[in-house]
């Protein structure tokens, strides 16, 4: 009798370890499982001119980095004397079908604003705006537009406005509605506001003083960058991060600023008959002169100011550090051209995303019980 008992004890403790083990086995495999993921942001370009030219679109330079998606500039709106808001300055040219998808971009400008602020009229402007929108586009599957505007406390009001408006109708023909953010608005969010779409477009570059002589770039510097960049704070909206990679020269006459020549470089200055280097990127005319169309005066002076891979990668310090507080899957850059194209591997923005991605912590419920 007594080895009975013994033996069904000895089986009952058997009993009790393994369903210990069974629950043990459970909690483990029900106990979330913490991964790390490198976030790659796709690379995107802007193109911005009136006219769509085959050239600025190298299907093998794009697909080498590889790009998805390309913003394209579709027309600006301005008012008018006498027809108050209008479409200024069209794309012509744009193909039946392209490679990539596409989101179409409106440059408004902030006058507009100031003119436009009525609801009939801003009603009126949004439904303008969306019929040339959907008429433009009509071959391309479009699943966002773009607006830029530099509103001011100002404007504020009848542009949030505008933009609740079109941000209806866009969602009425399944689109969705973005807009740019300048470093100001960004940076003092409090007082500036946030546009009523979708998301927005931080643009991180013309930071510094562009009409002050002594500036060396105002595109982009990592003195200025840091000003906005290295305590970042977190946007009510996802961002897609814009940068620049373009080059200008910034004219002075007087020691005042006069105008801009877009493209410009320091390989367009080598005559030293009529342009003298004053400085790293500076230059004085020696006599009158044409300059690219522009006809330019003895004593004029020239800052070449490029923002291009150097500059670019002077700041992915402070890139990271924004992008470790912000919503961000997709950095577009200004803009595409051939000239981009002929000087720049396209190898150089993938390995820019690599550089720039941040790791994150990814949380997952692991459900192997159900």
């Amino acid at each position: 009798m007594g080895n009975k008992i013994n033996a069904f004890y000895l089986i009952m403790n058997i009993n009790h370890f393994l369903c210990i083990g069974l629950i043990s086995m459970a909690l483990l495999s029900c106990k979330p499982t913490i991964d790390k993921e490198e976030e790659l942001p796709a690379i995107s370009f802007f193109y911005w001119k009136s006219t769509f030219n085959v050239k600025d679109v190298s299907v093998d330079w794009l697909d080498s980095i590889p790009v998805n998606k390309l913003y394209i500039r579709f027309f600006d709106v301005d008012v008018d004397v006498d027809q108050g808001p209008v479409p200024v300055a069209p794309l012509s040219g744009l193909p039946q079908k392209l490679p990539y998808s596409l989101t179409p971009v409106i440059f408004i400008t902030n006058e507009t604003f100031l003119k436009v602020r009525e609801e009939r009229e801003l009603v009126d402007l949004a439904d303008k705006l969306v019929g040339k929108l959907l008429q433009m586009s009509r071959p391309h599957n479009v699943k966002e537009w773009l607006i830029d505007c530099d509103w001011s406390p100002k404007t504020r009001i009848p542009f949030f406005k505008f933009c609740r408006i079109l941000d209806e109708k866009a969602r009425n023909n399944h689109i969705e509605l973005k807009a740019t953010i300048r470093l100001d608005q960004y940076k003092n969010v409090e007082s500036t506001g946030v546009p009523p779409v979708k998301s927005g477009l931080l643009m991180a570059y013309n930071m510094g003083a562009l009409e002050n002589w002594e500036t060396s770039n105002s595109i982009l510097n990592e003195k200025d960058a840091a000003a906005y960049l290295q305590n970042p704070k977190r946007y009510p909206l996802p961002l897609t991060l814009g940068l620049p990679f373009y080059q200008w020269g910034v004219i002075f006459r007087d020691s005042i600023f006069t105008g801009l020549i877009n493209g410009l470089d320091t390989s367009d200055l080598t005559d030293s008959t009529r342009f003298k280097k004053t400085g790293k990127n500076t230059f004085e005319l020696s006599k009158n002169t044409f300059l690219q169309g522009f006809y330019m005066y003895e004593k004029d002076k020239i800052r070449i100011e490029k923002a291009g891979k150097g500059e670019i990668l002077s700041i992915i310090h402070l890139l990271k550090k924004w992008k470790t507080v912000n919503d961000n899957n997709e950095i577009v850059f200004f803009h595409l051209d051939e000239r981009i194209m002929d000087s720049v591997n396209g190898s150089f923005f993938k390995h820019f995303s690599q550089k720039v991605s941040v790791t994150k912590t990814i949380i997952r419920q692991n459900d192997r019980l159900k």
